[in-house]
């Protein structure tokens, strides 16, 4: 009898996971291309995962796909947006073309033509410029898919700086990764703020372009993992408790807040995924989803002000290097008008020498 509900069990699970798996099949899409879909040009010439585009005997150009470049950028799927990037000789977008998504735009009411909308606005942005959503590229077409925006975002942007480089468009400076000081000091608020491991980023009610100019989003970030830093941020036990659970090479990074907005949003509730803000580190995103996540209720450190919202974040990528620096985005919605806004804001982020070896 046991056997046979064990077994019932088991058929049931594997045919709910068939389904599931069917249905998410479902949302997969993929698009018939050509290169001259991207780059105006006569013919083209294979080379180190690349194209070149001719013109007669002129080079015009340059052809990629994404994901021979960014393969590790996932969408809210878990998969890559394949993406056709064309791009002429200064650096400027000639083209954007979609080849292959399987992301779920139809739950939140999104259709594909919105979606291939959104990508038309790359054509002739220089990727020698940042851009991203909410600045310099509106999510107008696609408001409610923030992850989906934000990720194809990075896709496009650091593909074709990859090529771009290999190309010799634009010189892409490296650096060695260099060793945490396990050397400890106690901190104040004030000394951490100053010494910049605590980094600080305040948008107004001005900012987001409403009225006034009101604090709408006070906002503190840093590397948790550095002594000095994250036990004056974290306490000693969270501190510890933090350092135990990581794996090698991985990474944590606080974040709290203060104020009428939010950093967290509620979307990671729904689907797993906090979509407000991301970090950026060359040609790589780190998104986070809520089993990478703790929260955290206050600051340790004395001087340090009450707080709203607060979390404990782990950068799963192998290859992010907290010694070198990076940007922290913030992407915010709002309405105006009865109308669903966003914009983003950065910060760049990077340890202090004085707390490296």
């Amino acid at each position: 009898m046991k056997r046979n509900f064990a077994a019932v069990i088991i058929l049931s699970v594997l045919s709910f996971a068939t389904v599931v798996y069917a249905q998410w099949g479902l949302f997969e899409h993929r698009y018939k291309y050509q290169l001259s879909d991207v780059l105006q040009a006569e013919r083209f010439v294979e080379k180190n995962g690349y194209w070149e585009g001719y013109v007669y005997d002129d080079l015009a150009g340059y052809v990629l796909l994404s994901k021979d470049w960014t393969g590790n950028l996932v969408g809210y799927s878990g998969k890559h947006m394949e993406t056709l990037i064309g791009m002429d000789m200064n650096g400027t977008i000639a083209g954007v073309k979609l080849i292959f998504h399987s992301e779920p735009i139809v739950l939140i009411g999104l259709k594909e033509k919105n979606y291939l909308k959104f990508l038309k606005q790359y054509y002739g942005k220089s990727i020698k410029k940042e851009f991203s959503v909410g600045k310099g590229v509106s999510m107008d077409a696609v408001t409610g898919a923030t992850v989906t925006a934000v990720v194809h975002n990075a896709i496009i942007l650091r593909s074709a700086r990859k090529v771009a480089s290999a190309a010799g468009i634009i010189k892409v400076a490296s650096a060695k990764r260099r060793n945490i000081s396990d050397t400890y000091k106690k901190l104040s608020w004030k000394e951490l703020l100053s010494s910049g491991a605590v980094r600080y980023l305040r948008i107004t009610t001005g900012d987001l372009g409403l009225a006034g100019d009101e604090i709408y989003l006070d906002l503190y970030f840093g590397i948790a993992t550095v002594p000095s830093i994250g036990r004056n941020v974290l306490g000693e036990t969270i501190y510890r408790d933090t350092m135990d659970t990581l794996s090698n090479r991985e990474t944590a990074i606080f974040v709290f807040s203060r104020g009428e907005g939010s950093f967290k949003g509620s979307g990671f509730a729904r689907g797993g995924i906090f979509d407000r803000f991301n970090l950026e580190q060359e040609d790589s995103v780190y998104m986070f989803r809520d089993a990478d996540y703790r929260i955290l209720t206050e600051i340790s450190a004395g001087g340090a002000p009450e707080i709203k919202e607060a979390g404990l974040f782990i950068i799963r990528g192998k290859n992010f290097d907290p010694t070198r620096s990076f940007r922290f985005n913030l992407v915010l919605p709002y309405r105006e008008g009865g109308k669903r806004e966003f914009r983003s804001f950065q910060s760049e982020g990077a340890i202090p020498d004085e707390f490296l070896e």
